[in-house]
């Protein structure tokens, strides 16, 4: 039981990261995206000459409406590489990119207000997917590498509720109390074994085969 614990523990480190890997790709853009977006600036018959351009070379572009508004910006920042997308008030609503490092990349998607509401992605060459409540916190996780993987519910304070999960051939499901501490599970091991288990008023783990 404790070792479905600490496999759940390690799973939420791991969406930790990813969500701050997502909020950390703000200023970027993949190359692909730069030549298209950039052949599409550039020759757009609202310029003075349309154009055919074989290589562009930039460190960021920025695209703004008959406003002068940021609608997107796409490049290279200390933090990484790739595109930004903004509303019109100015928030940052999508957003797609690659480290600096190269260690972690993906996709995040934010409501009106500019708060991230779901980013998926890669770090540590561990998926994940992250979703948050209205004020940014973190309420579904979902990811797994390969020896494990699965799925966690949080309150709104960002403590783990219920959690579902598979490692190295053993499965189960618990349930937490609002401090995250074990309260109800079920678990069925590798070899066969299955039980349930249950924290009495004492503080002591009970388990039922």
């Amino acid at each position: 039981m404790k070792s479905f614990q600490h496999e759940i523990e390690q799973l939420n480190q791991r969406l930790d990261n990813v969500q701050k890997q997502n909020r950390r790709i703000k200023k970027a853009a993949a190359l692909l995206c730069l030549l298209l977006l950039t052949v599409f600036l550039m020759g757009n018959k609202a310029a003075l000459d349309n154009g055919h351009f074989r290589n562009i070379t930039a460190e960021g572009i920025t695209l703004v409406n008959s406003s002068g508004e940021k609608l997107v910006f796409i490049g290279t920042t200390n933090a990484g590489t790739g595109m930004d997308v903004f509303n019109d008030s100015g928030k940052r609503v999508v957003s797609l990119g690659i480290s600096k490092d190269q260690k972690g990349g993906g996709f995040l998607v934010a409501d009106n207000n500019g708060t991230p509401r779901i980013g998926w992605g890669m770090e540590q060459e561990i998926p994940s997917i992250a979703i948050t409540d209205t004020r940014g916190k973190k309420i579904i996780g979902i990811g797994g590498g390969q020896t494990g993987y699965g799925f966690s519910v949080m309150d709104s304070n960002e403590i783990e509720r219920v959690g579902i999960g598979f490692q190295e051939g053993n499965s189960g499901f618990a349930i937490f109390d609002d401090q995250g501490g074990y309260v109800r599970g079920m678990i069925r091991q590798k070899d066969g074994v299955h039980y349930t288990s249950y924290v009495d008023e004492n503080g002591k783990e009970i388990i039922n085969r």
